[in-house]
């Protein structure tokens, strides 16, 4: 356990390097807005789809996938309940409606592959993989779909613009952007059974590879931009922390209570619903031209607090267990 403990302090800790990587040489004055805005458009439209294709392509084959759906129900019924009490939340507790959307998406979508993964090999073994994977489906569809949307309904608010309509070809396309129509891809192809030449999924590990890391520098940079002394823990950036270490993981841990689950899988889930918020949300937001700042004082606050946060959560899961 004290290894686990150890582990994931260390997976907080790389975050925060290559984060102070982003920062430092913003410091040295290496990027202008449209440096910024390109690595953007390249995690968006590049690494990430492809990262996310390569990750499921070599992760699930066809009958695990069919035999596993009925484990799924948990970490769906988790994210989309986080997501409408975020709703509530908006509502109740007068969030700027600027940062609305970018809000619920960081109350609700979590750091799954980059953080969750090790996180979960380190605390259970190997065989943990498959949950985890599971959980990074329902909080992908989610991010990609729903997230997504809601931070462009955000940067349509900022720009004083017309809000497209619910059904329309600017909604689909925000709906179905370059990063889910990667997952989706790979889901089909499985379902088919059918694999791309080996030469086209090597190209898609190596493009994918450099995602987190160029998320994470993004990161850095508006942190620069922002100003370490700038961030302050407002009453909308409470909330996200509240929702992100409090309430998700509490969901979840009410649900796997619930319904008959394997032991394994329901530990699993909790602590992926317990992660800091997803990186991208900061990405998308600089893409969107939502509100950058809030984004990402909300990555960079959920990745500090989550390394006292998650020793807490494997210390509530051991004494349950």
């Amino acid at each position: 356990m004290w290894e686990a403990f150890l582990h994931s302090l260390n997976c907080v800790l790389i975050l925060l390097l290559l984060a102070g990587a982003g920062y430092w040489t913003a410091h040295k004055g290496w990027y202008d807005a449209q440096s910024t805005a390109l690595i953007a458009k390249l995690v968006t439209f590049m690494s990430l789809p492809a990262y996310l294709f390569s990750s499921v392509m070599e992760k699930l084959d066809h009958d695990e996938l069919i035999s596993l759906a009925g484990s799924m129900v948990i970490p769906f019924l988790t994210v989309w309940l986080c997501f409408f009490v975020s709703r509530i939340i908006v509502k109740v507790c007068k969030v700027e409606h600027v940062h609305a959307g970018t809000f619920s998406s960081a109350f609700t979508a979590t750091n799954n592959m980059f953080i969750g993964v090790p996180v979960s090999i380190a605390l259970f073994g190997d065989e943990a993989i498959v949950p985890t994977l599971l959980y990074f489906f329902a909080n992908t569809t989610f991010f990609w779909t729903m997230g997504n949307f809601l931070e462009a309904m955000d940067g349509i608010a900022a720009e004083k613009k017309a809000a497209p309509k619910v059904l329309s070809l600017a909604t689909v396309k925000r709906v179905f952007s370059p990063p889910l129509c990667g997952f989706l891809l790979a889901i089909l192809l499985i379902l088919l059974d059918l694999r791309l030449p080996e030469a086209f999924m090597t190209a898609a590990k190596y493009m994918g590879g450099i995602t987190s890391p160029l998320a994470l520098i993004f990161i850095g940079i508006m942190i620069y931009r922002i100003g370490v002394r700038n961030i302050r823990i407002t009453k909308d950036l409470g909330l996200v922390l509240l929702g992100r270490f409090v309430i998700c993981p509490t969901v979840c841990l009410i649900f796997t209570w619930l319904m008959p689950l394997p032991e394994l899988f329901a530990k699993v889930y909790v602590i992926q619903a317990a992660l800091p918020c997803i990186t991208q949300i900061a990405v998308l937001a600089k893409f969107h031209h939502a509100d950058v700042k809030f984004a990402t004082t909300a990555v960079a606050s959920t990745t500090l607090f989550s390394a006292a946060t998650l020793p807490v959560w494997m210390m509530i899961l051991t004494a349950i267990g």
